[in-house]
């Protein structure tokens, strides 16, 4: 397959984006068909799907595998919030969020069993957290839990997007996590992730791995949001000895 003449693409980009942003196709409305759009340009599918791609990318618009192209619905940003354990802030009430759960034995991959600190194939209990918000999923979320440091059933209750559910059950079965080291990282999505966000935009990539007191690796998690609607805050908190004011 030829590549996409450059320039091309981008022109027919600026197109559709100038006649989205004029009401042409209003949020949610399907685009013509790629086939259709290709012959009103004159041009390739592959330049035609460049430009779609730029889109995509943008988060203009969202493929549908089987139905097609569609004006994406604008939505608010996802926040992870590295002090939401220790906040006084209440979690925002507004949220439009739906979160699933699903729960399985696995053995330790590669990477899960570095991130863990154990053998490979170590048996784990992995639990996905899958949160969407209309027909959009804004965020994936897999945690870690070696068998033998507690053997975790599914959550009840209200679902955390991020898995705080884990931290709850652990705590339940006496296991406490003493700190937590998260590193953020941003990336090109895999195949996978770019079907699962119908995006080729770039994702924020979280790693996150909490310690019991004794430095043992109780929990691992690896968090995976789309960048074009995600942002990461991170709070250090300063501790300020008392001083007495004089005078």
């Amino acid at each position: 397959m030829k590549p996409a003449v450059a320039g091309r693409y981008q022109t027919i980009a600026e197109d559709l984006r100038q006649l989205i942003a004029a009401g042409n196709w209003r949020a949610g409305e399907q685009l013509p068909s790629e086939t259709e759009l290709a012959s009103l340009y004159r041009s390739s599918l592959p330049t035609l799907r460049g430009a779609l791609d730029l889109l995509q990318a943008e988060g203009l618009v969202e493929k549908f595998h089987g139905r097609g192209n569609f004006v994406r619905r604008p939505g608010d940003r996802t926040v992870y919030d590295s002090a939401r354990h220790t906040s006084d802030r209440p979690p925002p009430s507004g949220s439009a969020l739906r979160v699933t759960v699903e729960v399985r034995r696995v053995k330790a991959s590669g990477d899960v069993a570095s991130l863990l600190k154990i053998r490979a194939g170590s048996l784990l209990t992995e639990q996905e957290y899958v949160s969407i918000a209309g027909t959009s999923v804004r965020s994936v979320a897999r945690l870690y839990v070696p068998l033998k440091v507690a053997k975790l059933e599914r959550p009840e209750g209200v679902l955390s997007p991020w898995g705080d559910n884990v931290r709850e059950l652990l705590t339940a079965a006496g296991v406490h996590v003493a700190s937590t080291i998260e590193r953020v990282t941003s990336r090109l999505p895999s195949a996978e992730e770019r079907e699962i966000f119908r995006s080729p935009a770039p994702v924020l990539a979280v790693e996150r791995a909490s310690m019991d007191i004794t430095g043992q690796v109780v929990e691992g998690a690896l968090l995976t949001l789309p960048g074009d609607r995600a942002e990461a805050v991170f709070t250090t908190r300063t501790r300020v000895e008392g001083r007495e004011e004089s005078g």
